[in-house]
């Protein structure tokens, strides 16, 4: 009778945990889809970054405007990655709250470099366009004196270095060789020099010169943009990771906690079930 009487008692116990491991379970389980939705948005944080750093270096290479359009795409579609990831209540008062607001922070920022460097590369353009119109008026003047051929030349020297600064201004300049710069400084002196202090020559060269000028001011300001593209990118893509990383961690944590509770409500019931068992046999 004592032992029908405890096998009751540690049946009623049984069930009060049970109760208890499967309040634990459930909260646990609710939690699989906060965990699973950082993932997501992770990786997504991370392809857009990816895109974004692809379609810059088409646009710096193709000079295509349809890539300007896919890249502000890519930013609108962070923005409401980040916008579905709020409202879907998953980010807290804590890290996660901050994470947002660095996220938000570093996606404007993006934004607006991103015009920037548009607006410095037009310029660029704009200069090089300036140049050419420049030079019609040059050879007009080059032409109407005597002997325009070494004028011809001198000119074409001066755009030959400034081509050669266009193309090769990213790569390591060799040490004992004088920069794009510093020749074509002498070639414009040496075309100058043919023109025997011709005003009108003197004066064109010196808008010439200001336009290059401008164009050195606005690929070092782009240089500069550029660089700050890279250190917003990687922001975001660091706020991705960390998402990627907390949700994995925590389904992980999930998973050890739920098959913990598991086997303790199994071996529980086993133990409950062995002692209905053996009360009753004897």
């Amino acid at each position: 009778m004592k032992l029908a009487k405890a096998a009751i008692a540690a049946f009623c116990v049984c069930v009060a945990l049970s109760l208890i491991i499967g309040t634990l379970l459930l909260l646990q389980v609710r939690a699989i889809p906060k965990y699973t939705r950082m993932v997501d948005t992770g990786k997504k944080i991370a392809e857009s970054v990816l895109e974004m750093e692809l379609q810059e270096q088409a646009y710096l290479l193709y000079r295509r405007e349809d890539v300007v359009d896919k890249i502000r795409d890519t930013i609108d579609d962070l923005r409401k990655l980040q916008s579905s990831y709020e409202k879907a209540g998953i980010a807290g008062k804590g890290t996660e709250s901050v994470e947002l607001s660095a996220w938000e922070e570093a996606t404007n920022l993006y934004e607006r470099l991103f015009d920037q460097f548009v607006l410095y590369r037009k310029a660029v353009e704009n200069n090089i366009a300036e140049i050419r119109d420049l030079e019609k008026s040059i050879l007009a003047v080059i032409y109407s004196k005597m002997n325009p051929e070494r004028g011809i030349i001198g000119l074409q020297e001066v755009r030959i270095h400034e081509k050669g600064y266009l193309l090769y201004r990213n790569h390591p300049e060799p040490p004992d060789e004088r920069s794009f710069q510093d020749k074509r400084k002498e070639a414009v002196a040496n075309l100058l020099v043919w023109a025997h202090d011709d005003k009108r020559i003197e004066e064109l060269m010196g808008k010439d010169d200001e336009l290059f000028n401008e164009i050195l001011s606005n690929y070092e300001s782009q240089d500069n943009t550029i660089l700050s593209l890279k250190r917003e990118s990687r922001r975001i893509q660091g706020i991705g990771e960390r998402l990627f990383e907390e949700g994995n961690k925590g389904l992980k944590i999930t998973q050890h906690r739920c098959a913990f509770l598991s086997v303790t409500l199994l071996v529980m019931w086993m133990i409950v079930g062995i002692a209905i068992v053996s009360t009753r046999l004897r």
